[in-house]
């Protein structure tokens, strides 16, 4: 032998076998190679054994070269015979089956099985010891995919058990009592619910008579099996017990009715030519099914067109030899045209396949009761596909109990698993890899000019395989079009679902085929699908679906469950749902043809009502005390969500921001003007505050034209200064004092005091951000004159704050600190918990730069509470900025590097690249402090480029002083030893309001 891989992967060398050959990852892709001797195995089956999903590398082909590279140079080192060839894709390792453990091992028992056969049980005995002996560790043990140990598992069952199940009969049939009892119960301490132990372990003890520990040990096992669920290995065990009892007692074993010889069925569909995919389904079907297999029920259901009856087929074709009694297959066309096929009509076909149908009586009772005598002594294999219902098979499955059924359905039949103990198995769409695997295969030669159509075509058929089969066709018949052209022409709305291959009225086209499940569906049920087919976004929240049928909460969680027990949604986590890509375009498609255009109308305003106020609520649980967007009157059957605090609100916010871009888009083609506006303004300031700029910036500009075209002045002029606001944020300063000054005109010409102090209070702050202290003050007090007028605190202590904001920077810091009390003040009155956290914020800085370190730290810490709290990410990161400062500042490093780390991340996840930049300079600082310059190098080398985005001043600064970088002359190991220097460069940003 010169290979191991029962263990960690081993190679023969001069001392013994070694696994020190190579990295573990390289013995991982030996090992599989090893356990396919002789067999091609594809780059991407090769990955899914040796990665984890998620975990593999960017180009795994590429990994692999490497690997395979440094396999073949420690297979030439060791002087190891064996061929690792490639091979269009894939790898083969060529070498003798035998130079392996585990394939000897398979030999040896073989071998060991025959030698038994031939009366030599002594010498069988001893092949099967020496074989087991070869398993002395954990299989593939340098793999820890969940492909690898679905393998072990099985291989387990398969291999090492069934070989201890040959020994001890072995033994048993050479007197050897004690030794198989000592055995049975070795390996029982792993496998104690396998009934053959259990029967070998009563053999040993009733031989041995030790009948009083033979019957406990019987009725504790006998017990064990009916808790456990699994009374047919209970009754197998009891039958075994009677017979060894009545046996030793002199008596001859019950003698139990046999059937009548009949012919064995062979009767399953074609094998699916190409089948690809579901590796680990088939694995855990695998592993119920064992060499004798025992009487098990299987249930497979899955969305129309996953490929339930291909796999199913598949997998019956692949454990066909373990069932020669027979195998059997019908379609009981639960969901299609024309009538199901009944349960007796069931009966009768299996009757006449096993050719007694000429026997039968002619009544239904009694050609039941003929069945089952029939398969009282044989076990098939049955596959009963597309069955519309548990319902469908029930009265069956007493008849066919001791055979393995496989029952495929549209639906989930729980009713099954819960009252007849079956196994049930989802069938997901296959992967976007195996698809376009699929398609490459399919098509041939012409696929590899033009890669990105295959991927495109490949996506619009959504993983389904019965699309991917119709496409596939439909493009094979056409070889002289570009595949570019068929991605063109799919991507049309409905292309897909209405595709038909052939002339042939018998192929049908996949619209056609999910029209069964949705006739199936009760009318109140469908009503939902169609209309939930409206739905603009991909992922949907149950009330939202409430809202958009005008219907309770109550009653739309009964028919959302209904629609994902038919497999025709998916329960995504929380409360949330979701449509195949497919099934939703299908769903539009019923909408547009069932449902009237007043009645899409109305709940299109339910749905944009429903968004509307639940958008309000967050906006005034956020904001709680700024100006509200003034909403419309919402529908009767409207509830939209409340928040508990300002944390749920945020998190709200930013978990729906795709849906909530897809529903403002639906508002706007859809022609809801009104809506549109109000969403946009609500929603803007906490995007802002997530960092969202695209769209933020192209959502407010679609709220000024919305305003306009329903010649709304106020809110025309609001929507401009929330854009110039937005502008501002991220440093687009030109462009925001255009949007101010048209915001201003338009609120001086209609008198909206307001209006004016809050964009004014915006002007101080633009002017504040590009240096003009003076001017930003000017402004800001004419502000505060209107604010203090209207008697607003909101807009009063936002005044406030920026004109601290202007002193702090104009050099003031006594001035600054004032106003910030200030603002902080009026903050609490009204509760703004992240003003008020802006404030201290700005405070902890005044108090750095008067050199009061504690001071700065206690304000900090207090700020970046509640700017968590209020989902302010940016200025949380700015007060990490502080802290880091700070703690740079009075020699503490390691605490400085924490705080300055934490604001890169902050501010980098809030997309503020201002205060990112300051928090890289700060972390530079500190890390050249800490002696370690080309980390520090790093850093600032990011914050230039951040600020040189930006057009900042201080980009000039830190690249001097790059452009003079010279590596301090440090002796190896002594970095330590260098005093602490301070970089020159010093970067804490402003932060706002």
């Amino acid at each position: 032998m010169d290979f191991k891989i029962l263990g960690p992967t081993s190679l023969r060398a001069a001392g013994g076998f070694t696994h020190e050959w190579g990295a573990r990852k390289e013995r991982a892709v030996l090992a599989v190679l090893l356990l396919n001797v002789g067999r091609a195995v594809p780059v991407r089956n090769l990955a899914e054994w040796v990665w984890e999903d998620g975990k593999e590398p960017r180009d795994p082909a590429a990994t692999l070269s490497t690997y395979t590279t440094r396999i073949r140079s420690a297979l030439k080192r060791l002087g190891l015979p064996g061929q690792l060839k490639t091979e269009d894709g894939a790898y083969r390792f060529v070498a003798d089956a035998m130079s392996i453990d585990f394939h000897s091992f398979q030999r040896s028992v073989r071998d060991a099985r025959r030698m038994g056969r031939a009366g030599d049980a002594e010498g069988a005995c001893a092949l099967i010891e020496s074989a087991l002996l070869l398993w002395s560790e954990r299989p593939l043990a340098d793999l820890e995919t969940d492909r690898a140990e679905n393998w072990r598992r099985v291989a387990t069952r398969d291999e090492w058990l069934s070989a201890h199940h040959a020994l001890l009969y072995g033994l048993l049939n050479l007197g050897e009592h004690e030794e198989a009892l000592r055995l049975a119960k070795a390996v029982q301490v792993d496998h104690d619910t396998d009934v053959l132990l259990a029967k070998r372990r009563l053999q040993a003890l009733v031989a041995l008579r030790q009948k009083e520990e033979a019957v406990q040990y019987f009725y504790d096992y006998y017990q064990r099996a009916k808790a456990d669920g699994a009374p047919e290995r209970a009754e197998e065990l009891r039958e075994f017990h009677n017979d060894l009892l009545n046996v030793a007692n002199g008596r001859k074993p019950e003698l139990r009715p046999v059937g009548r010889i009949v012919v064995s069925p062979r009767q399953l569909p074609y094998d699916v030519d190409g089948f690809t995919g579901h590796d680990d389904l088939i694995t855990d079907l695998d592993a119920l099914i064992t060499t004798r297999p025992k009487a098990r029920l299987i249930a497979l259901d899955g969305l129309p067109g996953v490929g339930k009856t291909a796999l199913a087929v598949h997998w019956a074709h692949r454990v066909r030899d373990r069932f020669p009694d027979g195998q059997w297959y019908a379609n009981l066309n639960g969901f299609g045209d024309g009538p199901s096929v009944t349960e007796e009509e069931v009966v009768i076909r299996l009757l006449d396949a096993l050719h007694v149908s000429a026997d039968c009586p002619p009544s239904a009772e009694a050609r039941r009761n003929k069945l089952r005598d029939v398969l009282s002594t044989r076990q098939l294999l049955v596959l009963l596909d597309n069955v519309a219902d548990a319902g469908h098979v029930r009265e069956l499955l007493p008849i066919l109990s001791g055979s393995v059924v496989v029952v495929t359905s549209r639906l989930r039949l729980s009713d099954l698993a819960l009252g007849h103990g079956a196994r049930c198995f989802t069938v997901a769409p296959l992967k976007p890899e195996l698809a376009v695997g699929w398609l490459r295969d399919r098509l041939g030669t012409r696929t590899s000019a033009e890669p990105d159509a295959v991927d495109e075509i490949a996506a619009l058929a959504g993983g389904i395989p019965l699309a991917l089969g119709i496409i596939g066709e439909y493009i094979a018949a056409q070889p002289g079009k570009p595949l570019g052209d068929f991605a063109v022409q799919l991507r049309a709305r409905g292309a897909v679902l209405g595709l038909k291959a052939g002339g042939s009225s018998a192929t049908v086209p996949l619209s056609a085929v999910f029209d069964c499940s949705y006739r199936a569906l009760g009318a109140d049920v469908r009503r939902l699908f169609r209309l939930l087919g409206l739905y603009p976004g991909l992922v949907f929240q149950r009330e939202a679906a409430a809202a958009l049928a005008g219907l309770s909460e109550r009653e739309v969680c009964d028919q959302l469950e209904q629609l994902v027990w038919a497999r025709l949604l998916e329960a995504r986590e929380g409360n949330r749902y979701a449509f195949h890509d497919l099934l939703r375009e299908y769903a539009g498609e019923r909408a547009d043809e069932d449902e009237s255009e007043g009645e899409r109308e109305l709940a299109a305003g339910r749905l944009l009502d429903w968004y509307l106020h639940t958008c309000d609520r967050a906006d005034r649980r956020i904001f709680a005390s700024r100006l509200r967007v003034p909403m419309l009157a919402m529908s009767a059957d409207v509830v939209p969500l409340e928040f508990a605090d300002v944390e749920s609100a945020v998190d709200w916010c930013g978990r729906e921001r795709a849906d909530l871009t897809a529903v403002i888009q639906f508002a706007g083609a859809r022609g809801f003007q009104e809506h549109l506006w109000r969403l946009l303004n609500c929603v803007g300031e906490v995007m802002m505050r997530l960092g969202f700029k695209d769209e933020v910036l192209q959502g407010m500009r679609v709220a000024v034209e919305a305003a306009r075209s329903v010649d709304d002045g106020f809110a025309e002029a609001g929507s401009l200064c929330n854009l110039g606001l937005a502008h501002a944020r991220f440093y687009e300063y030109d462009q925001a004092e255009q949007c101010y000054r048209a915001a201003h005109r338009m609120f001086v010409e209609m008198g909206s005091a307001i209006g004016i102090a809050t964009v004014l209070r915006n002007m101080g702050e633009q002017r504040t951000a590009v240096g003009e202290i003076a001017g930003a003050l000017r402004i800001l007090e004419e502000s505060l004159t209107v604010a203090e007028e209207l008697g607003s605190a909101d807009a009063e202590a936002g005044i406030l704050h920026r004109m601290g904001e202007a002193m702090r920077l104009g050099g003031r810091l006594e001035d600054a600190s004032a106003k910030f009390h200030h603002a902080w003040s009026l903050r609490e009155r009204i509760g703004d918990i992240g003003g008020i956290g802006t404030s201290i914020a700005s405070l902890a800085v005044v108090h750095h730069e008067q050199g009061d370190h504690f001071g700065a730290l206690n304000l900090a810490h207090r700020a970046m509470v509640m700017l968590h709290q209020a989902g302010e990410i940016a200025l949380e990161g700015q007060a990490s900025t502080t802290l880091a400062a700070v703690h740079r500042d009075l020699g503490d490093l390691e605490k400085a590097e924490f705080h300055a780390q934490r604001a890169v991340a902050l501010t980098k996840q809030a997309r503020d690249f201002l205060r990112q930049a300051g928090a890289q300079d700060v972390l530079g600082q500190v890390r050249w402090a800490q002696g370690r310059h080309s980390a520090a190098r790093e850093c600032w080398t990011s914050a230039y480029e951040l600020y040189a985005g930006l057009r900042d001043s201080r980009a000039s600064g830190i690249r001097a002083h790059l452009d003079e970088w010279v590596e301090p002359d440090v002796p190896q190991g002594r970095s330590s030893d260098i005093a602490p220097q301070r970089s020159p460069i010093r970067g804490i940003g402003t932060p706002g309001s």
